[in-house]
């Protein structure tokens, strides 16, 4: 076949057929216009979806005449096609390409900024600059290139009007810079740099900083380390955080979520079980911890008076054979991830308080005997106060530090002095209005023990190596601060008095072990708990030398105890494994949670939150944290009556038994006294 010869595969002419459609109407329904249509969207010969517009070049291009030739030659071509064997029209397969978006069918625009700035000088000084190169003056020249005035004003030429009108545009420039200099320096402050040219202005009425052009690379290592910048990261933090932990923190507050609504309307629609049939139960927050407190010991915890969402946290080893340095965190509920102060020492930190009349004033208490005093509101890492030369200076660790209130003199003024307890077997009080004066409220005695003889014959024990006992935990009365107790390490209480140092008010006796923790009750007056060494926790009434009831949930040390500000039948308590939340009202002999941390981590303090049903618990790694107590039994009306009752029963049912106390240290005439 030759090129003009006609091609025996023709079109088939598809193009050339046309169908008449049908129209068919349709009686809809109500059903039918509820119902979902589908509409697909293709291509016609006068619609298509791609659309590709042509490109213009400007008829002002070096390549608009080669365009032109080449568009003149297509339009040639296609005015051949009509009637030309060579062109023939025919389907083929071809490849889909991707589909492209208006936005990418286009090559990317860049944009670059660029900005100078010029002032009258800047132009005064380069039209100068051109003028003497003109005319040859070197002299000029050199003192243009320093950027200084050409000549002064009473060297111009009076017969040339072109020098005239500079010098006039000078001076109007000299004193359009000096006026603007001074309300600079009048409604702002000029600070210069190490540089001697670079500087920085900032307004008194906005507060915004403004750099100049010459000062703007070289004070930026300046700003970095400004003062201001670090406060304004130290809020952007907070706010990034409390965003981060809204959910958390709302039900920290005791505020119902999105999330709680849902999953309850899920369980009661869904039949599953909810949270409320699940009995009482803790709730995981979130967790104080960042790198700092890595891998260290929380010893102790202390709430903040005035701000109740402020709490300290001290780290520090209990064994001497591991002892690390010490730190003090205070963290904040408005930031999470880091704590709001630090202050670290070279021993252990084993005790903290707050002031309770001064919330400024935090005390730590130092493995190696010492107290320091810190200011909270001051950044800095140094104590404002501290016994570390002092002659009073603790021999032992210190274990518990206390600010109390107590009376000064005759008179009803009452001051805050600060008590502390230390393995040295001393209970000293420090005064901090004259210096750091301390004396002892009470040297710890060890008591004789007894032991069985023959015949039911007490005999003597053995000798003491040391007359002094250990002291462990203190706790003062709530209703009258002059009567204290001390838990010491051989097991014993000691009820003592501020206005007596040689003699003991009382002595309880019932734990094995050395006692970690005791605490008065504060809505009875008479009642305090403890805690020991010996597994058991115990409460006591302050006239009877025996427990009146005793707690055995675990064969582990109890290392801390806390009751409950809201509720005079709950207390808290953690050992080595789990912490434990007890309802007297519910059961005496059970606690009604018993939460395990998977982390493994030993639990050794915990903490009711002031202003919220949560509890803090901190363990061996360097973590406190925030568990939410849930279906927990409402609390009483008649705080000390509830209790009272819980316990009147509770010694009833063990009267009622027989042989009850055989093995028991309960006394029978408490019950009595409690019925009464």
């Amino acid at each position: 076949m030759t090129d003009d010869e006609p091609s025996a595969d023709l079109g088939s002419g598809w193009g050339d057929i046309r169908h008449k459609r049908e129209e068919i109407k349709e009686n809809l329904t109500e059903s039918d216009l509820e119902k979902q249509v589908e509409l697909v969207l293709q291509e016609t010969e006068t619609i298509w979806l791609l659309d590709m517009p042509g490109v213009c070049v400007s008829a002002e291009n070096e390549e608009a005449d080669s365009i032109r030739e080449r568009n003149q030659r297509y339009i040639e071509l296609s005015k051949s096609r009509a009637g030309n064997d060579r062109y023939v029209e025919k389907g083929m397969n071809t490849f889909n390409e991707p589909y492209k978006f208006k936005t990418i069918q286009t090559q990317r625009v860049t944009y670059s900024d660029a900005g100078v700035m010029a002032t009258n000088w800047d132009m005064y000084d380069t039209y100068a600059a051109e003028e003497d190169a003109k005319k040859g003056s070197t002299d000029e020249e050199e003192e243009d290139h320093e950027g200084t005035i050409s000549r002064p004003i009473s060297e111009t030429k009076t017969g040339s009007g072109e020098e005239t009108t500079r010098d006039r545009a000078r001076l109007a420039s000299a004193r359009s810079k000096s006026s603007g200099r001074a309300t600079l320096e009048s409604r702002g402050t000029m600070v210069s740099s190490t540089a001697g040219t670079e500087s920085l202005f900032t307004s008194k009425d906005t507060g915004v900083t403004a750099v100049y052009p010459d000062a703007a690379g070289s004070t930026e290592e300046s700003i970095l380390q400004s003062d201001r910048l670090k406060k304004d990261l130290f809020f952007m933090e907070r706010v990034v955080n409390l965003n981060s932990y809204q959910s958390k923190q709302a039900s920290f507050r005791g505020f119902s979520t999105v999330e709680d609504i849902d999953k309850e309307k899920s369980e009661a629609v869904g039949g599953q079980i909810s949270v409320a049939d699940m009995g009482p139960n803790l709730d995981r927050l979130w967790s104080y911890n960042c790198p700092l407190t890595k891998g260290r010991n929380v010893s102790c915890l202390s709430w903040n008076s005035h701000n109740q969402d402020l709490i300290a946290v001290g780290y520090g080893q209990y064994d001497f054979t591991r002892q690390k340095p010490g730190l003090v965190c205070c963290w904040s509920l408005k930031n999470p991830e880091y704590p709001e102060r630090t202050y670290t020492f070279s021993e252990g930190v084993t005790a903290l308080d707050f002031s309770k009349a001064n919330p400024n004033l935090l005390v730590v208490g130092l493995y190696n005997g010492g107290v320091a005093i810190f200011n909270v509101r001051s950044t800095t890492d140094e104590p404002i106060i501290d016994n570390f030369s002092s002659p009073g200076k603790h021999t032992a660790p210190i274990w518990q530090l206390h600010w109390i209130e107590k009376e000064r003199g005759s008179g009803e003024e009452r001051a805050e002095v600060l008590v502390s307890v230390s393995t040295d077997g001393r209970i000293t009080q420090w005064s901090i209005r004259k210096g750091f004066e301390s004396y002892d409220l009470m040297k710890l005695k060890r008591l004789p023990t007894r032991m069985q003889g023959s015949k039911n014959k007490e005999k003597k024990g053995e000798a003491f190596i040391s007359r002094h006992a250990g002291g462990f935990c203190v706790d003062f009365q709530k209703h009258d601060t002059n009567i204290y107790l001390a838990g010491t390490e051989e097991g014993h209480i000691h009820k003592c008095s501020c206005s007596y140092n040689e003699q003991y008010l009382e002595s309880y006796n019932g734990h094995a072990g050395p006692v970690y923790k005791v605490l008065w009750s504060p809505f009875v007056p008479d009642l305090f708990l403890s805690c020991s060494a010996d597994w058991s926790i115990r409460m006591w009434h302050q006239d009877q030398i025996s427990p009146i009831l005793s707690f055995f949930s675990s064969t582990k040390s109890v290392f801390d105890i806390c009751w409950s500000p809201r509720s005079s039948v709950v207390f808290a308590c953690v050992n080595e494994a789990a912490v434990e939340v007890w309802d007297l009202s519910v059961s005496t002999l059970d606690p009604v949670i018993v939460y395990t941390p998977v982390s493994g981590a030993r639990l050794t303090s915990v903490t009711f939150a002031m202003n919220s049903e949560c509890l803090l618990v901190g363990d061996s790694e360097g973590q406190v944290t925030v568990y939410q107590l849930r279906c927990m039994a409402p609390y009483p009306d008649k705080q000390a009556e509830e209790l009272q009752k819980v316990i009147s029963a509770s010694l009833a049912t063990q009267l009622k038994r027989p042989n009850a106390f055989e093995n028991s240290s309960v006394d029978s005439n408490m019950s009595q006294e409690f019925f009464d």
